[in-house]
């Protein structure tokens, strides 16, 4: 799953654009003195940073990338210091980018290389509008990532624009296509988010809400994962089973994402908190906050049981897909921590009222 790896003298002096990158796209940091031939196995894209590069480091590096001449290649350097400029060349990296060039430099720069993660290849019978939704969806997706981690000004008109989008797609080609393209997508985070948009702005419109409502329950299930920037994606689109560590880093999620929408006024009240609030149960078991019953307002508890139906049914590589029925038990199993009247709306929805025969069937 790597696709950029990352080679430094010193990890705890890397530049910040390298944590950055980590969001972005999947990625491996390692110093020089660790670099093998097992590095390589899935790695599109080599990124070094000469920063206090020793002599035998270079020699280290000349002689790695000499024997994987498939491997792109990029060097962050101090471009007027002339020496580091030189060691690039000297390990066979010619493309450079200056370490005091701002993020979006850097970014474009890997693109034309890698092209963008965030841009799923879709099956050819999608619907078009379905289609034109999924790609700005995930465009939107992406600038709003670079933004959060750049702590420049969300794009929210974009968002709502985008959550509008999502909205038309589904009244107009049905909810079946906006998941089965969704499911195209070869990134775990970009088609969860997607999927809980879908399912909430389908449950929205089941349950009669204006069009107003929908495209803000479209537009907090775009954000509710924005915590998520914080944490790299090759921890995110892990193809296997977490660690307990892991597992513990993507929990603080909602956490980060109160960090990253403390103060941004450009983001409705209602949007923070289903991103900050969207693991709250309403029996107080939830986090980060414990928060119960009336605390706990409904469109935060739409997003919950989107989210949650969402996680059960998707696959992953170290775990198969419950059943739309099986996920519905599972949820109904959870006694008091969700709202029973909208998880029947909800079931209603996905399972047809008679016989329980679905509408459509799992992944």
């Amino acid at each position: 799953m790597t696709q950029v790896l990352i080679v430094s003298a010193d990890l705890k002096k890397v530049t910040k654009q390298f944590s950055t990158i980590a969001s972005l796209y999947p990625t491996t940091q390692i110093t020089v003195s660790d670099l093998s031939p097992e590095h390589v196995i899935r790695c599109s894209l080599v990124v070094v940073d000469l920063q206090g590069i020793a002599p035998n480091q270079v020699e280290l590096l000349r002689r790695f990338l000499k024997s994987n001449p498939q491997l792109s290649k990029l060097s962050i350097v101090d471009l007027k210091n002339r020496k580091e400029v030189l060691q690039a060349q000297e390990i066979g990296i010619f493309t450079l980018i200056d370490r005091r060039e701002k993020l979006p430099a850097l970014i474009l720069k890997i693109r034309e290389i890698l092209g963008n993660y965030s841009r799923p290849v879709l099956e050819a019978n999608i619907p078009e509008k379905t289609v034109k939704s999924v790609w700005s969806t995930c465009s939107a997706l992406d600038t709003l990532s670079i933004a959060a981690v750049t702590e420049d000004p969300l794009p929210v008109p974009t968002l709502v624009r985008t959550a509008n989008d999502i909205t038309k797609a589904i009244e107009t080609d049905g909810l079946d296509n906006w998941l089965s393209a969704v499911h195209c997508h070869h990134s775990h985070t970009f088609c969860h988010t997607m999927l809980v948009a879908g399912h909430a702005v389908s449950l929205s419109k089941e349950l009669g809400k204006p069009e107003e409502f929908q495209i803000l329950l479209g537009l907090g299930a775009l954000v509710h994962d924005l915590g998520k920037v914080k944490i790299p994606l090759s921890i995110l689109d892990k193809p296997g089973k977490l660690t307990e560590q892991e597992r513990e880093l993507i929990d603080k999620h909602p956490i980060y994402s109160k960090e990253i929408l403390k103060g941004r006024k450009e983001v409705p009240k209602e949007v923070i908190e289903m991103a900050v609030w969207h693991h709250e149960l309403l029996d107080g078991s939830g986090y980060p906050d414990g928060l119960k019953a009336d605390q706990i307002s409904q469109t935060v508890r739409i997003l919950t049981i989107s989210d949650i139906y969402s996680a059960l049914t998707e696959k992953r590589a170290y775990k198969d897909s419950y059943s739309p029925r099986q996920a519905f038990a599972i949820m109904f199993g959870m006694g008091g921590k969700l709202d029973k009247e909208l998880l029947r709306v909800f079931r209603n929805k996905i399972l047809t009222p008679d016989l329980g025969h679905l509408k459509r069937s799992a992944f």
